[in-house]
């Protein structure tokens, strides 16, 4: 996106993160330093190794269910679920109603975990065909194929784009649509897909969710595996803190409603300006000019922070915040949990701290610590890594006027 095109405003947001339901709990719980990650629970399965997660309490699920009707529901992973929440939650922020406004939509769903059948939808079918050391494989086959013990829906919901086909139908969305994988590659794709369709003109609209969930037995053992998560029965996870013992999973939904910034008032905007990326983050080409806001994905591990921080430096932000302390790791919304951050703060015009942050692993870096910092924000980077090296950066403006941006 190129400063000669027309500017594309975040006009809405949503979220269901286990800092709650809504948008105003996330930033409550980030100016707050309030943690959502609590002792991980499953009725599936224990581990005495991972013990912490960033879990959708029971009540914000609940009230994320209200969203959905009840026969839709059937075909649903919680995570499909918090996803149509936070899309209805965008809309309302945006004040539109699709179907009944006249704009034309275009629909882009990043979905993460659950595309595989869950380990825990056998657990329980197993544990009743136990036999001695083994499983009575006759009382099995006869359970699923005869009497359908399984759960009927299980392949739907295994489905990459079930995300996409509930909202769709959720909201009675007829309209261009794609379907992404998860992590900060697959918000990337969504984003500059759906700016694209905004610059052509194809649509007046764009709303981009990401849904997922890692709480399953062998999402987290792949996620140990890879270094991405802690093993050690942390509880905390301290992004930028030399203190740190490893990242944390979370689960839960973002949502964003774009739109040209020419179509609305003069009401202040954030508006998105340059998406850069790149495989490697030494290599992603970052602004020259030196920026008010920096919101970037600490990783809780000071060896991979401190390398982080050797490319923090290189932008000249006057302000660093991360909210995955709040969130833990996401494996569907990275990107537009933070982006939601970030419209909180330019906004509001405050920088919230980065909770747990007391002995930063680059102490030259301005890392805002202990209380929210109120100050001019006109710009802002998030600047986001997969744990794989793929790292991307979206350029934010905030205009109080239309000719500002």
């Amino acid at each position: 996106m190129s400063a000669a095109q027309t500017p594309i405003a975040i006009a809405g947001s949503g979220c269901v993160l286990a800092s709650g339901w809504g948008v105003d709990a996330f930033w409550t719980a980030a100016c707050e330093s309030r943690s959502g990650i609590k002792p991980l629970r499953s009725l599936q399965f224990h581990s005495e190794r991972v013990t912490a997660f960033g879990q959708i309490h029971y009540d914000d699920h609940q009230r994320s269910r209200q969203d959905l009707a009840q026969n839709l529901q059937r075909y649903c992973t919680p995570a499909v679920i918090w996803g149509v929440s936070a899309v209805r939650q965008a809309l309302a922020d945006a004040d539109l109603t699709p179907g009944a406004d006249g704009l034309t939509y275009g629909l882009y769903c990043c979905q993460g975990g659950y595309t595989h059948p869950s380990l825990a939808s056998y657990g329980e079918l197993l544990h009743e065909c136990r036999q001695g050391e083994g499983a009575d494989m006759h009382l099995l086959a006869r359970r699923i194929l005869q009497e359908r013990a399984q759960d009927p829906f299980l392949v739907l919901k295994g489905l990459s784009n079930i995300l996409l086909g509930v909202t769709s139908l959720a909201l009675k969305l007829e309209c261009e649509c794609n379907a992404y994988m998860q992590g900060v590659s697959g918000n990337l794709a969504a984003l500059r897909e759906a700016c694209a369709a905004l610059q052509s003109g194809r649509i007046d609209v764009a709303i981009i969710v990401g849904a997922g969930s890692e709480l399953d037995a062998l999402a987290l053992s792949a996620l140990v595996q890879a270094g991405t998560i802690s093993a050690d029965g942390s509880e905390t996870l301290r992004a930028f803190d030399a203190q740190g013992t490893g990242g944390i999973a979370g689960e839960g939904a973002a949502a964003l409603v774009l739109r040209r910034r020419e179509d609305l008032g003069d009401e202040p905007q954030v508006c998105l300006q340059t998406m850069t990326a790149h495989v490697s983050i030494e290599a992603l080409n970052l602004p020259d000019q030196p920026t008010d806001l920096l919101v970037c994905t600490g990783t809780g591990t000071p060896d991979k922070d401190r390398h982080l921080s050797h490319v923090l430096g290189r932008t000249g932000g006057a302000h660093i915040t991360s909210g995955v302390p709040v969130t833990g790791l996401l494996s569907a919304a990275p990107s537009l949990a933070d982006l939601i951050l970030a419209r909180c703060a330019l906004l509001a015009q405050r920088v919230p701290p980065i909770a747990g942050l007391s002995q930063p692993v680059a102490a030259h870096l301005p890392f805002v610590m202990g209380a929210p910092y109120s100050t001019t924000l006109t710009d802002c980077l998030v600047l986001n890594r997969d744990d794989n090296g793929f790292s991307a950066c979206y350029q934010l403006k905030y205009s109080e006027q239309a000719n500002n941006a």
